[in-house]
C-alpha cells in the first residue's frame, strides 16, 4: 500500500505530531492536524536531540535549520554537587556507537517553529483552538468531537495528543499513572546572569542526596536551560506548565554550593510538574487509531529521550504504513518494531533517576565508580548507551 493521496488526521501539533505529519506528507499522504492551543505557542524550555533523534530530522531535510537554531554539545559533565571537579566527562565528539549525527540541544519553541514551517510548506493544514472532547469509532470511520461542538471524520487517526491523551483513552486504556515521588522544576535563564561554568558546547549534570540538576546552553549560549528534580512524597500534578515560586526551588537546594544558589537567585519564570510512571499499553492501535510519543509511552526525563522516542515513532509509523498492504497491517508492524526499544529506553530512564538521587553510602560508591571508570577508561560511560544513540531508524536500524 502506498500512502499517496491517503487521508490522515493527526491529533496534536507537538514534536511527535508534527514529525509524523512530515513523515506522512513526504510519502504523499494528505494530512490534517488539530491542536487545542489557540495559536503557535512559544512556551517550553530545552529539548535534547540525541543522535538517534537527529538522524530522523536529517533524513527529513531539517538538519541545517536545527543546527542554525540549536547548540551541538561536545561534552556532558557529571559531578557530585559538593565537588567542583567532574566525576565523569563524556566526549560526545568521539562516539563509540557508530552514529555520526550530533547531540543537539534546542529551545522547544525554535524546534516547533521549524517543524510547523516544514508541515505548512508540504501543504498540510493545522487547525488550532480545537480541543478534542471524545472520540467514537468503528471499522469504517472515526469521529472526533471537539469542545466547540464541531466534529471531524477520519479514516486514520494518529494520536499525538500527549500525556492526557484522548486518543489513548478512546482505545480503552484508562489505567492511571503512578506518582514516582519526584517533582521537577524547569526554567530558562539569560546566560549573562548565570554564575556557572557552562560553555556553549557543554551540559552538566549535578547530583546530590534526593535531588539533581541539569544545565545546558541554548541559542548560541544566550540562554541556559535548567531542570531540577527533587525526591518527595507530596503529590504534584502531571503536566508541563504549572507555575511555582522561585523560593520553593531555592529552598529545595539550600544546602548546595553558593554558585548554584546564585544561579537559582536569578530565576524568574519557573514551572513545576510531578513525575509519573506510565504502564506502556499492550496494544497501541485500534480500528485506525494509533498512538505515538507521550500519548503512548510517556517517559521520565532522566535520559532525555521523550522527544526522541516520539520522533522515532513518527518515522517508523510512516515507513511501515507506506510499505504495508493496508492500514491495519502497517499499524501492527509499527508497534512490533517499536515496543521492545521503547520499553528498554523507559527502563533505562527510570534507572537513571535512582542513580542521580542516591544518598549516603550508595552515593559515595557511585561517585567513586564514576571517577575510577573515567580515569581508567574515559569512554566507558558513553559506551553504556551505544545501544540507544547508535540507532537511526531512518536508515533501517
Amino acid at each position: 500500500m502506498s500512502l499517496k493521496n491517503e487521508s490522515v488526521t493527526i491529533l496534536g501539533a507537538g514534536i511527535g505530531g508534527l514529525t509524523a505529519a512530515i513523515c506522512l506528507l513526504q510519502r504523499g499522504a494528505r494530512v490534517t492536524i488539530f491542536d487545542q492551543a489557540k495559536k503557535i505557542e512559544g512556551f517550553g524550555a530545552g529539548i535534547q536531540l540525541s543522535p538517534n533523534g537527529f538522524g530522523v530530522m536529517s533524513s527529513l531535510g531539517l538538519a541545517s535549520e536545527l543546527i542554525a537554531k540549536g547548540n551541538i554539545l561536545e561534552f556532558i559533565n557529571v559531578q557530585n554537587f559538593k565537588d567542583s571537579t567532574f566525576s565523569s566527562r563524556v566526549n560526545l565528539m568521539r562516539v563509540t556507537h557508530g552514529n555520526n549525527n550530533p547531540h543537539l540541544v534546542i529551545h522547544r519553541s525554535d524546534f516547533i517553529h521549524i517543524l510547523i514551517k516544514k508541515v505548512l510548506d508540504l501543504g498540510a493544514k493545522i487547525n488550532f483552538g480545537k480541543k478534542a472532547s471524545h472520540i467514537n469509532y468503528n471499522n469504517k470511520e472515526i469521529e472526533i468531537f471537539f469542545s466547540d461542538q464541531s466534529k471531524h471524520i477520519a479514516k486514520l487517526l494518529v494520536g499525538a495528543d500527549g500525556i492526557h491523551s484522548i486518543a489513548r483513552k478512546s482505545i480503552g486504556y484508562n489505567k492511571p499513572p503512578k506518582f514516582m515521588g519526584k517533582v521537577a522544576w524547569r526554567t530558562v535563564i539569560e546566560s549573562k546572569f548565570v554564575p556557572l561554568f557552562d560553555l556553549p558546547s557543554e551540559a552538566t549534570i549535578r547530583f546530590g542526596p534526593n535531588r539533581h540538576m541539569v544545565t545546558y546552553p541554548m541559542q548560541n549560549g544566550k540562554l541556559v536551560n535548567l531542570v531540577a528534580v527533587e525526591k518527595r512524597n507530596e503529590w504534584v500534578a502531571e503536566g508541563w506548565n504549572y507555575s511555582d515560586k522561585r523560593e520553593s526551588l531555592e529552598q529545595s537546594f539550600k544546602n548546595w554550593p553558593v554558585n548554584v544558589l546564585k544561579l537559582l537567585s536569578v530565576v524568574e519564570d519557573v514551572k513545576l510538574w510531578g513525575l509519573f510512571s506510565h504502564e506502556i499499553p499492550a496494544k497501541w492501535h485500534s480500528c485506525g487509531i494509533v498512538l505515538i510519543g507521550d500519548a503512548c509511552h510517556p517517559m521520565v526525563p532522566f535520559l532525555g529521550q521523550g522527544a526522541n522516542m516520539a520522533i522515532e515513532d513518527a518515522w517508523v509509523l510512516g515507513e511501515e504504513l507506506d510499505n504495508s498492504v493496508n492500514f491495519n497491517d502497517g499499524l501492527k508492524k509499527y508497534q512490533a518494531r517499536r515496543i521492545n526499544r521503547v520499553k528498554k529506553v523507559s527502563r533505562a530512564s527510570l534507572a537513571n533517576g535512582d542513580i542521580y538521587h542516591a544518598d549516603g553510602v550508595k552515593a559515595k560508591i557511585i561517585d567513586i565508580g564514576l571517577k575510577a571508570s573515567f580515569k581508567l577508561k574515559p569512554s566507558f560511560i558513553q559506551s553504556k548507551y551505544d545501544w540507544l544513540y547508535g540507532v537511526d531508524v531512518s536508515r533501517g536500524d
